[in-house]
């Protein structure tokens, strides 16, 4: 039995194709990591970077956080990186990760509002049998005894709180923790939205727990069944710029052919 995860059940219903391609063929195709992702992965370093010294009574000064910052995303560029948005430069990327680290920095020091107990937290769900991994940004506990699961956003888009309310990935984790150990009574969901220097926060009570545990084995058993059946449909969104199997999919393959076609050749086979 596959071991599921918030990205994989997401994944599917985003796209049943993508999900095929990604899990049930595992497709292997050369990764291509877009500039997006690679900005999120080097501002969550900084900021572990930030919590794992805390944890040995270090305060870093910020100077020192964007230092280690500058020197990852130094060492880890690649000329593969790829952009979408092509008006943008690394550059551009580069100075909005520094930002979301300056302010988030300058909100929350010196770091004392809760103590941390685990960073990128490995954490198992078990759902009447299935399971469930996933990695918890931050997860800390307040002096009142509540129970934090914090998780770093460095994307463009600001959910509303409803969004935020119905979230499946950080109240899994709730699960998961409760799971883990029996003593916790309060959990509070918390979201960081980086780039817009927003906090947004959640709270589960024990019926949306269990709606959640419903909604979550129903979507995995429909995916059983996909994967029994082999219906896979493509769907199109907005996400399908970023897919790494677009010259694969029947829907997507000819935009990737025009894409490297000289000008005058997708001319002469445009259809007047």
């Amino acid at each position: 039995m596959p071991v599921y995860s918030h990205s994989r059940l997401s994944s599917y219903e985003n796209c049943p194709l993508l999900y095929k391609y990604s899990y049930v063929e595992k497709v292997k195709l050369e990764h291509v990591e877009t500039v997006e992702a690679f900005m999120g992965s080097r501002v969550h370093e900084a900021l572990e970077k930030l919590y794992r010294d805390l944890k040995l009574s270090k305060l870093n000064a910020l100077e020192d956080i964007l230092a280690f910052y500058k020197a990852s995303w130094e060492r880890s560029w690649r000329e593969d990186v790829k952009i979408v948005r092509v008006k943008y430069t690394p550059q551009n990327y580069y100075e909005t990760g520094a930002k979301c680290i300056v302010d988030y920095y300058q909100r929350y020091a010196p770091f004392d509002q809760s103590r941390t107990l685990g960073l990128e937290q490995s954490i198992f769900i078990d759902l009447d049998g299935y399971k469930l991994r996933g990695f918890i940004d931050r997860l800390a506990q307040r002096m009142d005894g509540y129970y934090e699961i914090h998780d770093y956003k460095t994307s463009q888009y600001l959910p509303m709180q409803r969004h935020l309310d119905e979230d499946r990935q950080l109240a899994l984790y709730q699960i998961g923790i409760e799971e883990r150990w029996g003593n916790v009574e309060r959990v509070e969901l918390v979201w960081h939205y980086l780039v817009h220097d927003t906090e947004m926060r959640s709270k589960r009570s024990s019926a949306d727990i269990a709606r959640l545990k419903a909604d979550t084995i129903a979507l995995i058993e429909e995916i059983g069944k996909a994967v029994e059946e082999d219906n896979f449909p493509a769907k199109e969104t907005q996400l399908c710029s970023w897919c790494e199997y677009q010259s694969l999919c029947q829907r997507q393959m000819h935009i990737v052919k025009t894409k490297q076609m000289s000008i005058n050749k997708y001319l002469s086979s445009t259809p007047e």
